[in-house]
């Protein structure tokens, strides 16, 4: 059976971590015990801190993440380093996950698999606004404005470190995608024409709220694998390692600050 996103997602995927670096180090440290090789220690921690998050199935940013920090460690067995040099992934790791703690969304990005299923609600023929609200750093925009030049495409990411990143490959790619640091209530949903969330269950019934009053009869709001409290119009599979699907709403089928009868999700 392939694996269900779960809301204690977080910490398992902090467990998974822990696991990566536990590996990667403790290999290290025994190996640096036994054979005190500068070679050794710089690069296998983290081909091994790597490694074992891609194996564990991370987020390709993660295993990256995941192969810099042993890598700290390695070089301190091997040459003497500043000890302020170690915080600056410390500091880039806070600044990704640090909005969890209030906003109860953490850093979880979309899986490649979902990217062309998103990309087929869009349509060809005519110039269309769509919104991702937690867009990370931004890489289901930019394939989307790859695939559709006549669509504006707008992040919202409350995310430091994810936001900048977004916004430089806004630059170097010239795709006309525009990345905002604003909290996901204080975005106004009423010019879009198709908004797209990938969160938690902690938001999704204030969200689902915000967009029947907000947005227009002829939008589609899509959210990934999180529930709201309606039934949607359309659930898409996505063949990942997750068991993600895609709840796809036309607005057209809920009116204007509409009551919801919460066991059927229909208006009521």
């Amino acid at each position: 059976m392939t694996p269900r996103l779960i809301p204690y997602a977080p910490l398992l995927f902090t467990i998974q971590t822990l696991l990566a670096q536990i590996i990667a180090i403790g290999t290290t440290a025994s190996l640096w015990t036994v054979h005190s090789s500068i070679v050794a220690s710089v690069f296998l921690a983290p081909l091994l801190g790597y490694s074992t998050a891609r194996f564990l199935g991370l987020s390709a940013p993660w295993q990256l993440l995941n192969g810099i920090l042993p890598l700290t460690i390695a070089s301190t067995l091997a040459v003497e380093i500043p000890s302020f040099v170690f915080l600056v992934p410390l500091i880039a790791l806070i600044l990704i996950y640090a909005p969890a703690l209030w906003t109860r969304v953490p850093y979880y990005p979309t899986s490649r698999e979902s990217y062309p299923l998103v990309l087929a609600e869009l349509p060809l023929d005519r110039p269309f606004i769509f919104v991702d609200i937690g867009c990370g750093f931004g890489d289901l925009l930019f394939f989307l404005a790859q695939h559709r030049p006549n669509g504006q495409f707008i992040g919202v990411e409350i995310g430091f470190v994810p936001m900048i990143v977004a916004r430089l490959k806004a630059v170097l790619l010239k795709r006309r995608v525009r990345i905002y640091f604003q909290s996901m209530w204080n975005v106004s949903l009423e010019e879009c024409d198709f908004v797209y969330t990938f969160l938690s269950p902690a938001p999704m019934s204030k969200l689902w709220d915000k967009a029947c009053q907000e947005m227009k009869p002829t939008s589609s709001f899509m959210s990934n694998t999180f529930e709201v409290p309606a039934m949607p119009d359309q659930t898409v599979r996505v063949k990942d390692q997750r068991g993600s699907t895609i709840q796809i709403f036309r607005m057209k089928n809920w009116a204007t600050g509409c009551a919801q009868d919460k066991t059927t999700g229909r208006r009521s």
